[in-house]
């Protein structure tokens, strides 16, 4: 039976997964930042306080997970742990060290897996540089969205476009073949194994907005390919219609995923960037209809907004930086159109972005800071619409929002 449901954006959240950003993120210089995707190097203390008050508001709300120690209790088996290796040795030249690695606990080598592990002193890797790592540290670790997404009741596991986080996808998928709390039915889409120059496919880019209908970009991490492949995968199970439309977002560093330029937020709203999604030349938008039978037909739609309304979920956008020329393109690199819905109308996001949150305060949301519910001071039952802000201004130099940072196991029904 599975114990993993997502059939939308915005059902009340039950379980959670998150990864509180470690030593991983001081191992990058800043020589190396652009190789491991950030927009800059980060300071870890400025980084762990600021996820701290996310990780602390995610607990009074729902069951949250940390990856580091759903790792370990899968690892403390030395059956999975054996496996483990020689699955994680098919992209990082471990071989020659699993049984040096077999022999450290559950949680140091969990801990070692995300922080790095450095290479064997009879190495010329180490010989010519003594902090050469044989298995790299994972900075990107805590955008825990992007390595797993899941559909319904099945996963979908990250064929990575870069191969700096491709780690994450073996060490997510692990996990939820192996941990007794994410039972589910099974992959749509292996990435580890199905990743090739043409299939790459990212968390980021896969919107579940009900439970037949898929919003997921085509953008610089996820081809057209893999879309095609997840509306194949989706036909050969489907028991209804299903409708997923695709959009084609551009290739460019700020609008890296679906998800930076547009997230839904309740029944009949949603954050959007205006000029990729309503502005003169918006994406293009296409709409593929899978039939029970297995067949796949293909449309274009007008916008995501005029697509979506012709099956019935009519959204409001709400505009990234109230839609100002300036203000809308500034706050979008902030992740300002990245937040994170925890119940129909109650979102999380960065309070940096503060046009976005007056936009939001216009359509009825209650601005809230993070600490007010942390200290007892508000209740989040207490709001019809809410917009928890916590400050994230060092998060986001890490190139993502809170949407970024969640991984949904289970949210209730609508």
């Amino acid at each position: 039976m599975s114990s993993v449901r997502i059939d939308s954006e915005i059902g009340q959240l039950k379980s959670v997964i998150i990864h509180n950003p470690g030593p991983e993120i001081e191992a990058m210089t800043p020589r190396e930042a652009e190789r491991d995707l950030y927009n800059d190097i980060i300071p870890l203390l400025s980084v762990q306080h600021e996820y701290k008050n996310l990780h602390s508001f995610l607990s009074l709300i729902a069951t949250t997970y940390e990856l580091v120690d759903l790792l370990e209790e899968c690892l403390k088996n030395e059956e999975n742990r054996r496996l483990f290796l020689t699955e994680y040795s098919e992209i990082n030249p471990i071989g020659t060290i699993i049984e040096a690695l077999m022999n450290l606990s559950p949680r140091d080598l969990a801990h070692s897996v995300l922080t790095g592990i450095l290479a064997p002193k009879k190495s010329l890797a180490h010989f010519s540089n003594a902090h050469s790592f044989i298995s790299n540290p994972l900075p990107n670790a805590y955008f825990m969205r992007d390595s797993l997404a899941i559909i319904g009741s099945r996963v979908v596991s990250a064929a990575f476009t870069f191969d700096v986080r491709m780690a994450e996808a073996f060490i997510t998928r692990f996990v939820f073949r192996h941990h007794p709390a994410f039972k589910n039915d099974g992959l749509l889409i292996n990435g580890p194994k199905e990743r090739n120059r043409l299939i790459t496919v990212e968390g980021g880019d896969i919107h579940v907005l009900a439970p037949n209908v898929l919003a997921v970009g085509i953008s610089e991490r996820t081809s057209a390919f893999a879309v095609d492949r997840l509306a194949r995968r989706i036909a050969e199970i489907a028991k209804v219609p299903t409708t997923i439309f695709a959009v084609d977002l551009p290739k460019e560093r700020a609008t890296i995923h679906l998800d930076m330029v547009f997230t839904m937020i309740d029944r009949d709203a949603a954050l959007a960037y205006k000029p990729v999604l309503l502005g003169p030349t918006r994406a293009s938008v296409y709409r593929l209809e899978i039939s029970p039978r297995g067949e796949i037909q293909y449309g274009e739609e007008e916008s995501l907004f005029s697509g979506l309304r012709r099956v019935g979920i009519d959204l409001e956008p709400i505009l990234c930086g109230n839609g100002h020329p300036v203000y809308q393109e500034r706050e979008q690199w902030l992740s300002g159109a990245n937040s994170f819905a925890f119940a129909p109308g109650k979102i999380l996001m960065y309070s940096c972005n503060v046009h976005t949150l007056e936009a939001l305060s216009l359509k009825g949301f209650a601005v809230v800071p993070a600490q007010e519910f942390l200290e007892g001071r508000a209740a989040t039952e207490s709001y019809t619409r809410l917009a928890v802000a916590f400050d994230g201004i060092e998060l986001a130099r890490g190139g993502g929002g809170a949407r970024c940072m969640t991984l949904p196991v289970e949210r209730l029904s609508l």
